[in-house]
Order: structure tokens, then sequence, then C-alpha cells
């Protein structure tokens, strides 16, 4: 029977802010939502030559016990050498190599500055694609809009359900209320605290990520050589890769 409260702290683990290891100072910048509702106040930018939030990709491996954060290079449009294991992982017949592959897949990551209604801080709320959409559907939604709009916006309420094996957001929405996100003042000291979002993601050097890619690539040799003969479903396989391929695809 699996464990739930194991497999929560695993999770937590895997998805915790990036790349600063046990850097205190670092991961006090983000808004670690709880369980149940938190709400917040997302921010717009300051300038409106970059948009309220900065976007990247992860790879999140497993070395040496720990979980480290590649940012995927192709974010920016350059070659990524986990990605082309990865793609070459999904190419093979072999089912422990689709298992590895969805191991290393580069997941999306988003990150936006918001005020915590519970502290009055603004802090970095950072997300996946799917709460992301949620949050991009409310601006297109007739009956809201531009939720950062600080004279006549919306709080937000990130609705966190711990009941199955990995949070869900499902539930989340903006309050019912249009409203202005705090008085002149607030506002100000807020925009005046945002934290430089865009460049929080430092992409690795391309040695350090060709690196990473051949460990793995020894791991799958590996898995090849000890299940050659193991039967492989390619239908449902191409099915996922081109899921994978779908979702990894840059502007």
């Amino acid at each position: 029977m699996v464990n739930l409260d194991e497999l929560r702290k695993k999770y937590e683990e895997v998805t915790s802010p990036p790349g600063q290891g046990n850097n205190t100072a670092f991961l006090k910048k983000f808004l670690i939502t709880k369980e149940g509702t938190s709400v917040v106040r997302l921010l717009p930018w300051k300038d409106e030559d970059k948009e309220f939030y900065a976007e990247t990709a992860i790879h999140r491996i497993e070395r040496d016990g720990q979980f480290k954060n590649y940012h995927c290079p192709r974010t920016k449009g350059d070659t990524c050498p986990i990605c082309d294991v990865y793609f070459g992982l999904w190419k093979t017949e072999n089912e422990a190599n689709h298992n590895l592959a969805r191991k290393i897949k580069a997941r999306k990551r988003f990150y936006l500055n918001a005020v915590d209604r519970t502290s009055s801080e603004v802090k970095i709320l950072s997300m996946g694609q799917k709460l992301f959409g949620k949050i991009l559907d409310c601006f297109f939604d007739e009956d809201y809009g531009d939720l950062t709009d600080v004279k006549a916006g919306w709080d937000f309420k990130v609705i966190k359900d711990m009941t199955g094996p990995f949070p869900n957001y499902d539930k989340s929405l903006p309050k019912p209320q249009k409203t202005a996100a705090g008085t002149d003042a607030e506002v100000a000291t807020w925009m005046d605290e945002l934290h430089d979002i865009h460049n929080l993601v430092k992409i690795q050097e391309y040695n350090e990520l060709k690196q990473v890619a051949l460990e793995i690539e020894s791991i799958s040799k590996g898995i090849t050589m000890a299940s050659d003969d193991s039967p492989s479903n390619t239908n449902s396989t191409d099915d996922d890769y081109l899921s994978h391929l779908k979702n990894l695809k840059t502007d």
C-alpha cells in the first residue's frame, strides 16, 4: 500500500524552488502554499517590456542521492544535451528507457510576484503549467480580466487539495469582487520590493549539462543490457512521446 505521507514528502522534495540547495535566504523569497486556501494578489512587472511572469523548464535529476535542477536551454532557443538523451530514450523499444525518459523530462515552471495576503509580503509564487493555465484563463474571461491590475483587479485563491498523492489546484480561482490591490503607498512599496524573476533562472554551462546527459546515457545502456528481451508497447509510448514533444516546444 502506498504511504501517502512519504509520497508527499518526496513530491515537495522534487518540486521545491530551483537550484539553490539549502540557501535559506533564497528560499525565504518563495511563497510556500499551505494545504487549503492561500490568498495572494498577483503583481504586474515594473516595466511594460517584460511580462508579469517568468518561464523556465526544469530537468529534475537525481545524482548522488539528491535531486538537482537543470534549467533547459531550449527555453532560450539553445540545444539541450539532456533533451537529446530524452528524445533518444523514447526512440528505443524499451519500457524501462521510457520510464527513465519520464523521470528526466523538462517540466515547465512559472514564477510570479505576488503579495501574500497573510503577511503582506511580496513573495515569488512558483507554479506548474496547470495552475498557470488557470490564471491565464482569467485574463480572457469576461467575468474577470487583468488579475494584476493594482487599481481594479482580483485577489486569487490558491486552493491546494492534498487528498490524493500529489497536490491538486483545480479549485483555485479569483475572489468574486474586483478591488484595488492596496493603498497607493502599499502598492508603491510592493512594486519597489518586486523580486527579479526574469533573472532568477541561471542555465548551467553546456559542458555541465553534457556530463549529466552522459551519466543518463550510461544508466540507459545498463537498462538496455538488462532487459533486451522485455516486451514494449510501441503505440502507447508513441502517443506519450508526442505529448512530451508538444510540451517541450518553445516559441
